[in-house]
């Protein structure tokens, strides 16, 4: 296979994105929640027990843990998704293990650090998600049960799975108050995840009824260079025929299509719906 410019722009944009991730996924589990004794849902839960316990390596024991999982979730996922997903792994694994030590742990307030490990871990779940890889262990686990379950959202399935892996590691701890942390930890890490994903995705759409249509079109191409769609309608009350735009469009874009439009024709009839998902050219890729 050939290596062309494209490949190495890519490969170089997912190392980078990997690293990001790594180092705030690790900060957040060696930095914060092993520190405090949170438990924490999945793969890395079961590893801050064993590491609690044992002092067993935080990384590369997550990494060795994560195999079987792979071998059984394999089927139900891409193989360049479970491929993109191994690579990352192995980010997370050198950095949790050989740089995340180096960083001073912050043990000074409870609730502060769930909040940190929370949002720590929560935007460098994200960026992996929306880079399609995944952390794997649970990741796995949820992208199998999303690809069968597509209305179940990401933060939800993983906020139900770790419920029970947080109770458990709670009780291991002795410590039940560190299932609350350990929850508020888990909840705000799903919640971000969520907001992060699903507003990456977010768009308008903007239905524009104006006797200046030509104009309109030329300037939501020239200056949003978006595409609209023409439909003929007709309206009930006067019986008149009429054009009606309908364009998608980011939130930003839909400031300066609607003040085209003012200067274009101050009469226009401008309705403009928040889209929670465009997919297609431009936006969202399937």
């Amino acid at each position: 296979m050939k290596i062309n410019k494209k490949m190495v722009i890519r490969a170089a944009k997912d190392m980078g994105i990997n690293v990001v991730a790594a180092f705030l996924i690790g900060l957040a589990i060696n930095n914060f929640a092993s520190a405090n004794n949170f438990p924490m849902s999945g793969i890395n839960g079961i590893m801050l027990l064993l590491h609690h316990f044992f002092g067993t390596p935080l990384g590369m024991g997550a990494m060795l843990m994560n195999i079987p999982i792979i071998i059984i979730c394999w089927r139900f996922l891409s193989r360049k998704f479970v491929l993109k997903s191994i690579a990352t792994l192995i980010t997370i694994a050198l950095v949790i293990d050989n740089i995340c030590p180096l960083i001073p742990t912050f043990t000074a307030d409870k609730m502060l650090a769930a909040i940190c490990a929370g949002t720590l871990d929560g935007i460098g779940a994200a960026l992996i998600f929306a880079n399609n890889s995944s952390g794997g262990g649970l990741d796995f686990i949820t992208m199998s049960i999303k690809s069968r379950k597509p209305y179940f959202s990401v933060g939800t399935i993983s906020f139900t799975v770790a419920a029970v892996i947080i109770t458990i590691s709670g009780i291991c701890y002795h410590d039940f108050t560190g299932i609350i942390y350990g929850a508020i930890l888990d909840f705000i890490a799903s919640t971000i995840m969520d907001k992060f994903l699903y507003h990456l995705n977010e768009g308008k759409l903007m239905l524009i009824i104006t006797e200046e249509t030509e104009k309109v079109v030329e300037a939501i191409n020239r200056d949003a260079n978006r595409s609209s769609t023409l439909i003929n309608a007709t309206g009930t009350f006067t019986g008149r025929e009429s054009d009606i735009l309908m364009c998608a469009c980011s939130n930003r874009e839909m400031y300066e299509i609607r003040e085209e439009i003012n200067e274009i024709d101050d009469k226009a009839f401008t309705i403009i719906l928040n889209s929670r998902e465009v997919v297609g050219k431009g936006f969202l890729k399937k």
